[in-house]
């Protein structure tokens, strides 16, 4: 199971590539509502199979958006215990760091991940010539190791996508495709398809005001580099704020499911830039 990369890949939850020239308007249109936010969330195994290895699952994710004047920067922790039914376990935890342009051209990002007792630091930036979308890009790895890899002109940045999935569900509209970039492999983008629900209400996980109103129901299917889209390397859930905030996730590898619930927020003063 590719636990590491599904759980890097929540941080952007997105997935929709748009006509050339339509960037700068999408952008715009769901940035404005955006709210810059800290959350912790409870990691637990919502549901395993008798076939699965693993019986059980426990950690804490917390995750950071600030608007950061020209760009968006984002900071995501977290550690998870795996439990096998032979009795033995492991856990995995990481630090994501990122920085991204408002123009969703620019992109930096630092990672670094544990393993049973092995590391790695993964760091590098990408890069998007504008207008998005009329030609390819480039991402340059420094570490684990020196590579520049071509990026396709329809490759998709993180919170670029985020914010395109946001203006995309208050259109209406309910079927996305996309390639994005996140850095969290030394590879190109990978191939994400999302399914936007209709606005749903209920009560959140927790109280506050920033949860208040309908949320999105949007199903992702993650595709390796190349692999047919028959096949999804594994599949999210996540109930979307058109604030940016997630109320929940749940992590879907056929075998497991883990939740990913929301557990406390913290709304974050605007930076005077």
């Amino acid at each position: 199971m590719r636990v590491t990369r599904a759980i890097v890949s929540a941080v952007a939850f997105t997935l929709l590539a748009t006509l050339p020239g339509l960037a700068t308007a999408a952008t715009a249109s769901s940035a404005k509502g955006i709210l810059a936010h800290r959350a912790l969330y409870k990691v637990a195994l919502a549901r395993a199979t008798s076939s699965s290895e693993i019986i059980d699952v426990r950690g804490r994710m917390g995750f950071e958006w600030r608007d950061d004047c020209d760009g968006w920067a984002i900071e995501q922790r977290y550690l998870m215990s795996f439990s096998r039914a032979s009795g033995d376990g492991y856990e995995i935890s990481s630090e994501y760091t990122t920085w991204e342009s408002k123009a969703g051209d620019l992109y930096r990002f630092i990672i670094d991940r544990e393993r049973g007792g092995g590391s790695e630091h993964v760091e590098g930036r990408a890069s998007m010539p504008l207008p998005l979308g009329s030609a390819p890009g480039t991402a340059s790895f420094s570490a684990p190791r020196q590579e520049v890899i071509a990026l396709t002109p329809d490759t998709l940045l993180p919170t670029e996508h985020t914010l395109r999935l946001i203006d995309a569900a208050e259109q209406g509209r309910r079927f996305f495709r996309a390639t994005v970039f996140d850095g969290s492999e030394v590879e190109a983008g990978s191939l994400v398809s999302a399914v936007i629900g209709a606005p749903r209400s209920g009560p959140a996980p927790i109280e506050h005001p920033a949860l208040a109103g309908e949320y999105w129901p949007v199903r992702l299917a993650f595709f390796k580099p190349g692999q047919a889209e028959s096949s999804p390397d594994f599949e999210m859930s996540v109930d979307l704020l058109a604030n940016g905030i997630a109320r929940r996730m749940v992590l879907d590898y056929g075998d497991i499911r883990v939740a990913i619930t929301l557990d406390r927020l913290e709304t974050l003063d605007a930076k005077a830039c």
